[in-house]
């Protein structure tokens, strides 16, 4: 699924959260959550005072992998209706799963595990997990920390990051116009439809030369010329764009772009960017642990 379109304009009693994995009247957008366990993410829900009835979720990429809780992250966009894009992570996990598919091998049960629930609901946050750490599974895969993960996630898991877009468009905001939410960027003068699939996944920077998109972190950030394009733009076609991805970078707020991805798996910080009414967009962020080189031996 290439672009999905997401009609707020209907929905602005709805709060939208946006992670850089992209809450009443408010939408949330995440982070990449990849670099959060499952516990920062529902901290970070709770200080939002985030309620599934009122409240939107939606994920900007990269729910799974380097963190220790992919599979029950997944399991929590799922149980509060998130939305989501497709991160350069969740494509990785997809190829691998069709990969596996094709050549299985040998998985271990799953046993459910709950959590507490979050605050304004009454049903607990329900998970897998596999019965053997994924050091006996990155064993039996030759080594594949892909190939792992895609073989502890569950039908409906993968299901989930199949039906994530690359690009999702949020309509037109208040304060913020026609929104759209990727992972990593957009080249700026391109028609979403003709948009690099791995481009929007992956990109960082643009050459200034042949401008072609890269993922290489020197270089011009994409955002830069992004912001500067919509200033010859007629008003009406203006557009802001919401991603993760560029951790080295931080939060990084901006006239027409938004990045909201702050290093959580190093030990810096979850971010959320809620949109809430006519009320002005503000971040609030939660403290993460670093993750960096360790292993998960329990959480896919």
């Amino acid at each position: 699924m290439f672009l999905w379109e997401m009609c707020m304009g209907a929905m602005m009693s709805v709060s939208i959260l946006l992670f850089y994995l992209l809450i009443s009247g408010k939408m949330r957008s995440a982070p990449d959550v990849h670099m959060a366990d499952i516990l920062t993410v529902v901290h970070l829900l709770s200080k939002l005072s985030f309620n599934e009835r009122d409240d939107h979720l939606v994920f900007t990429g990269d729910l799974v992998s380097k963190g220790p809780s992919s599979s029950a992250v997944v399991d929590l966009a799922i149980s509060l209706g998130a939305s989501c894009v497709r991160g350069n992570h969740e494509d990785r996990i997809l190829l691998a799963h069709r990969d596996t598919v094709s050549h299985p091998l040998t998985l271990p049960g799953l046993v459910d595990e709950t959590i507490t629930p979050l605050a304004g609901s009454n049903r607990p946050i329900k998970f897998s997990q596999p019965q053997k750490n994924r050091d006996e599974l990155k064993l039996a895969s030759g080594g594949n920390d892909d190939r792992v993960l895609a073989q502890t996630l569950t039908k409906a898991q993968i299901d989930y990051l199949s039906s994530c877009p690359l690009i999702l468009h949020l309509g037109h905001l208040p304060h913020l116009g026609p929104t759209h939410v990727v992972h990593a960027g957009l080249v700026p003068g391109l028609a979403l439809e003709v948009q690099d699939p791995t481009a929007v996944m992956n990109m960082r920077t643009i050459d200034l030369h042949n401008h072609v998109p890269s993922s290489r972190a020197k270089g011009t950030p994409w955002a830069k010329l992004w912001n500067r394009y919509q200033t010859v733009l007629p008003a009406k076609e203006r557009a802001t764009v919401i991603y993760g991805h560029d951790s080295r970078r931080g939060l990084r707020v901006a006239k027409w772009s938004m990045g909201i991805d702050s290093s959580c798996v190093k030990g810096g910080k979850l971010t959320a960017l809620v949109v809430e009414g006519e009320r002005e967009v503000r971040t609030v962020s939660v403290r993460c642990k670093n993750h960096v080189g360790k292993k998960w031996k329990k959480h896919g």
